[in-house]
Order: C-alpha cells, then sequence, then structure tokens
C-alpha cells in the first residue's frame, strides 16, 4: 500500500514555515522542545474544545526565558462561560471584636450608589460629620455613579473569563516548571470582517434556508471566516467533526457544506482557490462505511508550489468512527 506523507510537512521551507520557533543550546535539548511543543498545543487544543471554543490557527515563539503562544480562535455557540464557574459571591466581614458576617455579593440594589474613592469628603471623618452627606450629595452629584445591571453582569463576566484564563496560565506553568514567563496573544476572529459581511450580503441571502437551523446558521458565519482567513483547515475540520456528532441527516449537512463553500470561495475577496474534503464512515447511519467526497474549485495537491494547507481528525459517535481529511489551496499572496 502507498504510504502518504503529510502535505504541511512535505512542504515545509517551500510554501509554509514551522509554527514553533526555538534556539536549542546542545543537542539534546531538541527532542526536549518538541516534546513540550506537542504536548503544549493539545492541551490548548482540549482547554479550548471543553470551552466550546475553535482552534484557528496556534504557533510558538521561545525567546530566552520568554513563552509567546499566538492563538487565534473562533467563538461557537456551544460556549458558556457558567459552566464551571467557581466564583464566591458571599463576603465575609469581620469587625474589631472578630465577629463575622456573611454577605451576598449579587443582592445589589438598581438604585445602589458607589462612591468615587478620589472624593476628599470621606476622608479621616468623625461620626458626628455624617449630616454633611447630604449636602455633598445635592452639590456633586458627579461624584456618585448608578450601578446598572449591564455593567455589574460586564464585571461578573470579566472576572468569570480571568477565571479560566488563570486555569490555563497555572497548567502551562506546572508544566513548564515555572522556568518560563508566559505571554499569550489571544485573536478572536468573530470580530473581525465586519465590512465584508456588509459587501456580501447577496451571498447571505442565497443561503437563506438554512438560518431555521440554529447549528446550520453558526456554520454560515464559521464558513464564511474559513473563506476569508488563512491557515482555515484546522477551524473547518473541527466544525465538520462536531457537526457530524451531532447531525443525523449527514447527506444534508454536506449538501449545506458544499454550497455555502462554493458560493463564499467564487466571491472576490476570497482567500481560497479550491477545496478538498473526505469522509469516511458510516453517513446516515448505514450499515457499510462509505466515503464522500467534495471537491470545490481548483486543488492540485500534489504541487509543491501552492499554498496547501491541511488537516485531518478523527470523531467518534455512536454510529462509529469517522475520518475527516480536508485540503485547502489559498491564492498566492
Amino acid at each position: 500500500m502507498g504510504q502518504k506523507i503529510n502535505p504541511n510537512i512535505f512542504r515545509l521551507g517551500v510554501t509554509k514555515i514551522w509554527k514553533t520557533e526555538f534556539f536549542e543550546k546542545k543537542s539534546h535539548e531538541l527532542p526536549l522542545y518538541t516534546f513540550k511543543d506537542l504536548e503544549i498545543k493539545n492541551y490548548v487544543e482540549r482547554f479550548f474544545d471543553t470551552q466550546g471554543i475553535y482552534l484557528h490557527d496556534y504557533k510558538q515563539h521561545y525567546n530566552n526565558s520568554v513563552l509567546n503562544l499566538y492563538i487565534s480562535y473562533f467563538i461557537s455557540s456551544d460556549f458558556n462561560i457558567n459552566r464551571k464557574s467557581k466564583i464566591n459571591n458571599k463576603l465575609i466581614l469581620i469587625d474589631k471584636k472578630g465577629n463575622k458576617k456573611v454577605v451576598v455579593r449579587n443582592h445589589v440594589s438598581e438604585n445602589a450608589y458607589t462612591l468615587n474613592p478620589k472624593t476628599s469628603l470621606f476622608r479621616d471623618q468623625n461620626v458626628t460629620d455624617l449630616y454633611k452627606v447630604k449636602k455633598y450629595l445635592k452639590a456633586n452629584p458627579k461624584q456618585f455613579s448608578l450601578n446598572n445591571k449591564e455593567n455589574l453582569l460586564n464585571r461578573t463576566t470579566a472576572l468569570k473569563i480571568d477565571g479560566i484564563l488563570n486555569n490555563l496560565f497555572k497548567v502551562l506553568n506546572l508544566f513548564t516548571g515555572n522556568r518560563f514567563n508566559i505571554i499569550v496573544n489571544f485573536c478572536c476572529i468573530n470580530k473581525d470582517l465586519v465590512f465584508l459581511k456588509r459587501m456580501q450580503a447577496k451571498n447571505f441571502i442565497l443561503l437563506q434556508k438554512y438560518k431555521n437551523t440554529p447549528s446550520l446558521k453558526e456554520g454560515i458565519e464559521l464558513l464564511f471566516h474559513v473563506a476569508y482567513n488563512r491557515s482555515s483547515a484546522d477551524l473547518l475540520t473541527k466544525f465538520i467533526a462536531t457537526q457530524i456528532k451531532k447531525v443525523k441527516r449527514h447527506k444534508f449537512f454536506l449538501s449545506f457544506l458544499k454550497q455555502t463553500l462554493s458560493i463564499f470561495a467564487n466571491s472576490v475577496f476570497s482567500k481560497i482557490r479550491g477545496v478538498k474534503i473526505i469522509i469516511k464512515g458510516r453517513l446516515n447511519g448505514v450499515p457499510r462505511a462509505k466515503h464522500k467526497i467534495i471537491t470545490i474549485g481548483d486543488v492540485p495537491v500534489q504541487k509543491l508550489s501552492t499554498n496547501l494547507d491541511y488537516s485531518q481528525t478523527t470523531v467518534h459517535n455512536a454510529n462509529g468512527s469517522y475520518g475527516i481529511k480536508v485540503w485547502i489551496i489559498e491564492k498566492d499572496r
């Protein structure tokens, strides 16, 4: 049987570059850095999968005692920030006598006010001077801000996101033995390409019939980012894998996939020339496994000079395992 080489490895130094950069001082450090690279990447992928986030692109760069991670991601509808929330909503107050009192943080009324800490009125004041508070409130209303529910929700979500990221940094620090200062640069691709979305309004109208299905409505936006961003093979592979797990009508999903990609690939500002997808498994739950090939545009897989991005994965569900391979041919820069 013929052995196929990974297209990304085959094109290293020609059209592809290494996604991890480091300088080893001794020869035995090379396998150590390679092992760390693979383990950190696998952990980041698993961490994002548990949070319901698709990893788009990932790069590592070692610089002396600093480890830089560059991560771009796509937030899916499965992202739920309250899934593993461990934030304590209780605050314990202790007076001078040592008596403790538990106060719940979330119960804040709509008309509650917060004092600006820079005000000099309440510094070194006695109990007898409290009558000045009402006069000060009337004279300086701008020194106090109304606590809206939206502001409170934004604060709580920010705290929860900080808690999620703290877990990520704790694991990375433990794995590296606290030898590196870890800097992570995040880029959310959901917020990009707003201008191009407005220009491609006609293409979105052609896909109007799929918007009644929630998962496919999200898929239209994700496939739009696949067509307008480079190095999107991993993103497309993970999307297909998650949909094969969820959807029972695989043929309907594959027809949606082919139509959507063909519409976006033929648009003017698209960065892809062609896409080839191979899916093997028991599609639609049939007794015997078969393979489905989807080809869109021009896909010269054997040329070394082509800007090709490749990804593959295996997914399991009640009908068995499915193998997914994706080739994306990008336009010349």
